[in-house]
């Protein structure tokens, strides 16, 4: 089987992670061959890429809506013959499914990694061109309804994102020593700094309980537009720790007492994930895909959209009930390997590829035959 996964990118964030973790799985198949192109040169996760059997393209764009890239597709494409496409976002949507369209190649739009709806043009861009593909594939079921997609059509595919404990091998847990004394506790959150991950409501929740009690450092490990906003909602609070980007983000993990997640709405989180993989008891958002994989309650703690005092709560109970607290990060690992390990994410993924494909060619008979009546 010869797979294309067309990416926006390589660049530090959880579609991307997920890509590169996609991407190293199909490469250890014996009977996949997979052709990489990459729409920007971003290469924060390459490293990960480089000792695989695994081929890798950068078609670069000038601007967002490069229609350059359209023939630089085109070529790849006819040259690598794939029996499949898998993008995984509305960029490389864009560009890829016309061709797969005018080339007969069966198309997976895997560009639904949120859960965000009705949010505009790229929204109503994006919902276009999963109507126009053959198979939609989202990471949780409330990404796929935010797009007004049913799960009862067999076209529309949930596969959960996955969690490759190989990444925890080696790891010393010293990545974030250096900022905490021995008795301080650290609270953590590790999202990219954008207009949907809600850093503002981390930093006041940081603020009130900085306020009541010492020995609690609060980090933030991350790049992106909104950090310099957040930097300046934080100033003067000296408990809060700014770490940028970083790839070392299991070893600082491992160092968190609670690990946090606010957002306006989430898809299905890859910093949940990696607190739930190292034990950590979460306090998260509840909103879009979260509750799919937090349990309130049982793995984790969920907290209303923007609101500072709930969070604030959630984190003083954890940190004032330190056996609960250990109890919901070992329920929260127990569930991460036995509900959404990176090789079920795999291998239902190839089947998916799989049956796309059988699907492809049984219209392409059809449509022979149908051709064959119209001229006997």
């Amino acid at each position: 089987m010869r797979v294309l996964i067309c990416i926006e990118a390589l660049g530090i964030g959880g579609k991307e992670r997920q890509a590169v973790e996609l991407i190293k799985g199909l490469a250890s198949k014996s009977d996949i061959e997979c052709l990489v192109i990459c729409l920007e040169t971003d290469e924060f996760y390459l490293h990960e890429l480089t000792n695989i059997q695994v081929s890798i393209e950068f078609i670069p764009r000038r601007w967002r809506w490069d229609l350059r890239i359209f023939l630089k597709l085109y070529k790849i494409i006819k040259s690598y013959q794939p029996d499949v496409i898998h993008t995984n976002g509305l960029m490389s949507s864009f560009y890829a499914l016309p061709l797969a369209r005018l080339m007969n190649v069966p198309l997976v739009n895997g560009s639904v990694r949120n859960a965000f709806s009705k949010a505009g043009f790229r929204w109503r861009l994006e919902r276009f061109l999963l109507n126009m593909s053959d198979y939609r594939l989202a990471n949780s079921h409330a990404g796929l309804r935010s797009r007004g997609f049913s799960e009862r059509d067999s076209k529309n595919v949930v596969i959960y994102n996955g969690f490759d404990f190989s990444r925890l091998e080696g790891r010393t847990g010293n990545g974030g020593r250096s900022m905490r004394g021995r008795d301080t506790k650290t609270v953590g959150m590790v999202a990219e700094f954008n207009p949907f991950k809600d850093y503002s409501t981390f930093i006041q929740a940081a603020r009130k309980i900085s306020e009541r009690r010492k020995g609690v450092v609060f980090v933030m490990i991350g790049d992106g537009e909104t950090l310099e906003a957040s930097r300046r909602e934080a100033s003067g609070a000296e408990a809060i720790k700014f770490l940028g980007k970083k790839k070392n983000v299991e070893e600082i993990v491992a160092t968190f007492d609670i690990g946090v997640l606010c957002t306006f709405v989430e898809g299905f989180s890859n910093s949940v994930m990696e607190y739930m993989a190292l034990k950590k008891p979460v306090v998260a958002t509840d909103g879009g895909g979260t509750r799919e994989l937090v349990v309130d309650g049982e793995t984790g703690l969920l907290v209303p959209p923007a609101n500072p005092d709930a969070v604030a709560a959630k984190i003083e109970y954890l940190l004032d009930n330190p056996t609960i607290a250990k109890r919901l990060g070992e329920a929260g690992e127990a569930r991460l390997r036995r509900e959404f390990s990176i090789t079920k994410m795999i291998e239902e993924t190839i089947q998916l590829y799989k049956r796309a494909i059988a699907n492809s060619k049984e219209i392409a008979v059809r449509d022979d035959l149908r051709e064959g009546n119209a001229h006997s």
